[in-house]
C-alpha cells in the first residue's frame, strides 16, 4: 500500500481505534455499575466466561469480522447470483450495458454503512423471542433474568448484542452485493424496447435495483423497532419513575438509540478492504457479466431542448 492510499485511510483507522477503546471502557463501566462484571456469562456462542470481555469481543472483533465475511460472500457469490436472476427474468425486455464508473476519491462511512446497520438492528430485534433468547443467552443470564430485568434497557441491549453476531454479517452480505454490482457499472435500460413509443426511457443500475428493496425494508423496519423500544421505555419510566434503576436506563437508552452510528464505524475495516479490492472485484463482476452476454459499453447522455410556442 503506497503512502497516498495510507493517508486516505488514516483518519478512518484512527476512528476505528477510538471505537474499540470506547467499547472497552464502556463495557467495564457497565460491569462495575450494574454489579454483573465477571460474575455472569453472556452467551455460550463465545468461549469466554466474562460478560465484560464478551461484550467487548462482540463489538470490537466479532462484528467487524462478520461484516468482512459478509463482504466476501455477498460480493463474490450473491452479486453474480442477483445478476444472473435479473438477466433471466428481464433479459428479453431490457437492454444491458456496462457503464464506466470513475474512481471514488473519498470513502464515506455513514452513507454506505447506515442502511446495513439499520437492517441488522431490525432483524436482531425481530429475533428476540423468548425461545431465541434462551437459545443464544447463557443459562446464567436466563436464570438471573428477574434481577437484570430491573434495568429493562440493559436486558434489551445485551440480547440485541448477541443477536447482532448473526444479523450483522447477514445484512452486510446483502448490501455488499449492491456495492459490487454498482461499482461494476452494470445497468439496464428499456431504450431499445420503447424508442418508437411515447413511454419514458428507464435507465437503472442493477445494484440500485436490488438496493431499493433492501433500503425500503431497512428504513421502515428500523423505524418501527425504535418507536416500540422508546415507547416501552417511556411507559416503564412513568410507571416507576422513582426507582433509581429506572433512572439509570436513561444513558442506556441513549446508547441504544445511537447504535446505528457507532455500528457503522465497525464497518470501517470492511469498507477499507472493499475499497482496496475495487479493481479486482469490478473485473470479477464484468467477467461474470460477459458470460451472461453483457458486453456493450453504455453511454448515458442528456439532451435538453427549449420548447417553443407555435403561433396559430
Amino acid at each position: 500500500m503506497n503512502v497516498k492510499k495510507l493517508s486516505k485511510y488514516r483518519n478512518l483507522i484512527l476512528i476505528f481505534i477510538i471505537y474499540i477503546i470506547f467499547w472497552i471502557i464502556l463495557t467495564i463501566i457497565i460491569g462495575i455499575f450494574v454489579d454483573l462484571g465477571t460474575k455472569i456469562n453472556l452467551t455460550q456462542l463465545i468461549p469466554e466466561q466474562n460478560l465484560i470481555i464478551e461484550l467487548t469481543f462482540i463489538f470490537a472483533i466479532i462484528l467487524p469480522v462478520s461484516s468482512l465475511i459478509g463482504l466476501i460472500f455477498g460480493g463474490y457469490i450473491i452479486a453474480p447470483l442477483i445478476l444472473y436472476i435479473h438477466k433471466k427474468i428481464y433479459g428479453s425486455k431490457k437492454f444491458y450495458g456496462i457503464l464506466q464508473i470513475k474512481n471514488k476519491q473519498n470513502l464515506r462511512i455513514l452513507p454506505k454503512g447506515f442502511f446495513p446497520v439499520l437492517m441488522s438492528i431490525n432483524l436482531a430485534s425481530l429475533l428476540l423471542t423468548p425461545t431465541f433468547i434462551e437459545l443464544i443467552l447463557s443459562a446464567e443470564i436466563v436464570f438471573r433474568a428477574e434481577e437484570i430485568s430491573k434495568l429493562p434497557m440493559l436486558t434489551q441491549i445485551l440480547a440485541e448484542s448477541v443477536a447482532l453476531m448473526i444479523t450483522f454479517g447477514l445484512t452486510t452480505t446483502f448490501f455488499s452485493s449492491v456495492w459490487f454490482l454498482r461499482d461494476a457499472g452494470i445497468i439496464y435500460s428499456t431504450k431499445k424496447k420503447i424508442e418508437n413509443s411515447e413511454e419514458f426511457v428507464e435507465v437503472k443500475s442493477i445494484g440500485d435495483w436490488f438496493n431499493t428493496f433492501l433500503k425500503s425494508y431497512a428504513g421502515i423496519g428500523a423505524l418501527i423497532t425504535y418507536v416500540i423500544v422508546v415507547y416501552n421505555f417511556i411507559s416503564n419510566f412513568l410507571t416507576d419513575k422513582g426507582a433509581i434503576t429506572n433512572i439509570l436506563n436513561v444513558p442506556i437508552l441513549i446508547l441504544w438509540i445511537g447504535m446505528p452510528f457507532y455500528l457503522a464505524i465497525s464497518l470501517i475495516p470492511t469498507l477499507i478492504i472493499n475499497d482496496l479490492l475495487e479493481i479486482k472485484r469490478v473485473n470479477y463482476i464484468k467477467r461474470i457479466a460477459e458470460k451472461l452476454d453483457i458486453k456493450d459499453t453504455a453511454i448515458i447522455s442528456f439532451e435538453f431542448r427549449t420548447s417553443r410556442s407555435v403561433d396559430i
